[in-house]
């Protein structure tokens, strides 16, 4: 036995070397601002051909490690989208720019960014309503197939929350409904996009009340009891069934722990609650950090990027197309603070692996021709469109 652990422990420490080395000696290569600009996952602008919308004083773009697509960045046909997101990678080519990783919103229902481009994807209530769990995955499977040869790597979705009173205003057709519901179907979700490449985000750990966080703040007074069974249970059975390869945090304040602190700012939430008491080691995302819920509840961004670092998130999204300001309070607060650098590093590295899992750092990456893509998305698309209750 000792001697089946010890090769174990030696291959595992192979593949660890041979993983994590060659990120240590890109990253190392990466100016500050190129190092930082890995934690910001922000909108951009256009849809036809992708153009930097800031510089530094030397003129050279800088470029977020992760781009979030809206309905205004998409056209009309899968080709134009496809044509969009290729020029974005050129356009990091041309300039020695690590390619961000381009996320969209793809829930269903009302949260559909893609429009009719894919085949029809429903809410998840109405697909928990009328298909079966393993209907469900087929759907999101091949609605990942068509994102992917889009040139979309991760959907920030789905939704983890059982709807509840305490949330049934904000969440409506977004929750696929009771916990039990909403385990099994989410869970099949999670693992039908990533089975496809596809990352998911499952959202909005740990829950959020009938506040939209958009307009204020989340603030969640449920017992801890009834909080660890309509919330917390649910979310645990899906990061550890599905394993996705990104959680997003809710902006909530959680009364029935004690916390006065937002969630997605929390170090309790995600240190200990998430990455210790659950055991999820994958990427945390903040929610946007420009939401009212922050911003007029005393976080503004230059103080809720560094809190939220601090306690443990990887990326940072902002709603806005410009965030070079905003990295320039995290490399300041790095030069006063070596122990926050440190988080810095761990978290920028963790986004570059992400993108080396999806070829994103390739010395020159490459799609395939639009024409070769859109012959394998009309199979993909034209098969989604027999799931049409």
């Amino acid at each position: 036995m000792k001697k089946n652990f010890s090769i174990l422990f030696f291959l595992f420490s192979v593949f660890t070397f041979c993983f994590s080395e060659p990120i240590d000696s890109y990253y190392e290569k990466l100016s500050d601002v190129e190092k930082v600009s890995q934690l910001f996952l922000v909108n951009v602008e256009g849809k036809q051909t992708y153009r930097s919308v800031e510089f530094l004083d030397d003129g050279s773009p800088v470029v977020p490690g992760g781009v979030l697509l809206f309905s205004y960045n998409i056209g009309d046909t899968p080709e134009e989208l496809m044509s969009y997101i290729d020029s974005i990678m050129k356009f990091c080519n041309d300039n020695a720019i690590a390619c961000p990783y381009v996320a969209v919103d793809q829930e269903g229902g009302e949260v559909n960014r893609l429009g009719a481009i894919t085949s029809v994807l429903r809410s998840c209530k109405r697909l928990s309503d009328n298909y079966s769990p393993d209907e469900a995955e087929i759907i999101y499977g091949l609605q990942a197939e068509q994102m992917k040869l889009l040139g979309i790597h991760m959907n920030i979705a789905p939704v983890a929350e059982p709807q509840i009173e305490y949330n049934r205003d904000f969440l409506s057709r977004r929750s696929f409904g009771s916990a039990p519901r909403t385990m099994i179907y989410a869970t099949k979700c999670v693992r039908a996009y990533e089975n496809k490449n596809v990352a998911t985000v499952v959202k909005h750990f740990p829950g959020n009340s009938n506040t939209d966080p958009h307009l204020g703040l989340p603030i969640i007074s449920l017992s801890q009891e009834e909080f660890d069974s309509n919330f917390l249970l649910p979310f645990a059975f899906v990061l550890n069934g599905g394993n996705p390869s990104c959680v997003l945090m809710s902006h909530a304040i959680v009364e029935g722990y004690g916390e006065k602190t937002p969630v997605c700012l929390s170090s309790f939430w995600i240190g200990e609650m998430l990455k210790n008491r659950i055991g999820y080691d994958g990427l945390v995302i903040s929610d946007d950090i420009f939401m009212s819920a922050l911003a007029d509840n005393g976080y503004p961004p230059e103080k809720a990027v560094v809190q939220a670092v601090e306690a443990g998130v990887d990326v940072l999204m902002l709603s806005e197309k410009k965030f070079l300001q905003t990295a320039y309070v995290l490399i300041d607060e790095c030069s006063k603070r070596p122990a926050f650098r440190k988080k810095v590093d761990l978290a920028a590295k963790r986004v570059l692996s992400f993108k080396q899992k999806h070829g994103l750092l390739d010395e020159k990456f490459k799609a395939r021709s639009i024409e070769e893509r859109m012959s394998d998305f009309r199979k993909a698309y034209k098969a989604g469109q027999v799931y049409e209750k």
